[in-house]
């Protein structure tokens, strides 16, 4: 398990699901889900803008929305989510402030939202464009639109009245390879030259 998968799994046991309700935003192959099932919490929701997602996921749920986060309000209440996963999803999303404020509206005041997002000033990525590469981050999706450094996140959130937790990972060494097994673990020193963002929110309204 990589170092980004066992900060999330620490995360999320820390703060105990068991009979919460929890919403997995962009749940790619529904591997979050299956864990979160295995925890017990009281309601497991999921939602996504692609069919195939929906498909593949929903079984796993006990709802799924199929949602434009762009645009489309959830149908979900004020104050009703305890856990949010938001894992390699924020890059994706042009209006990204309506997203946050729509995610603040549906969670809890102290519910837990957890994030990551390739960081585009990552090692190998640094690295690349001395090669004259485009970083990972923008070479590696053409669907990623937002690309941001700590204090732009810092700063985004600030907007809506949240303050962030990071934690440090890992960062590769092989700038034509980010999977590569050659990696550093990362402190507070050299955090921003991780490969990802990890991050939360403790709600606060």
């Amino acid at each position: 398990m990589r170092t980004k998968d066992r900060i999330i799994k620490k995360l999320i046991t820390d703060y105990n699901p068991l009979g919460k309700v929890c919403l997995d935003l962009g749940p790619g192959s529904g591997r979050w889900l299956s864990f979160l099932k295995k925890i017990g919490p009281k309601k497991i929701l999921s939602a996504d803008f692609d069919k195939s997602v929906m498909r593949k996921c929903s079984k796993m749920t006990d709802e799924f929305f199929l949602v434009n986060f762009e645009k489309d309000k959830f149908k979900i209440k004020n104050d009703s989510i305890d856990l949010i996963l938001i894992t390699e999803v924020f890059e994706h999303i042009r209006n990204y402030l309506f997203f946050l404020q729509e995610i603040i509206r549906i969670s809890k005041n102290g519910s837990l939202i957890i994030f990551t997002m390739p960081n585009i000033c990552s090692l190998i990525s640094r690295i690349r464009m001395l090669f004259g590469l485009l970083p990972v981050a923008i070479a590696s999706d053409d669907t990623h639109v937002n690309f941001f450094r700590k204090k732009d996140l810092i700063r985004i959130f600030l907007k809506i009245n949240q303050s962030l937790n990071f934690y440090n990972s890992s960062f590769s060494l092989n700038p034509l390879n980010p999977k590569s097994k050659f990696r550093i673990k990362s402190n507070n020193f050299l955090s921003n030259l991780d490969d990802s963002f990890i991050f939360t929110i403790k709600v606060k309204k």
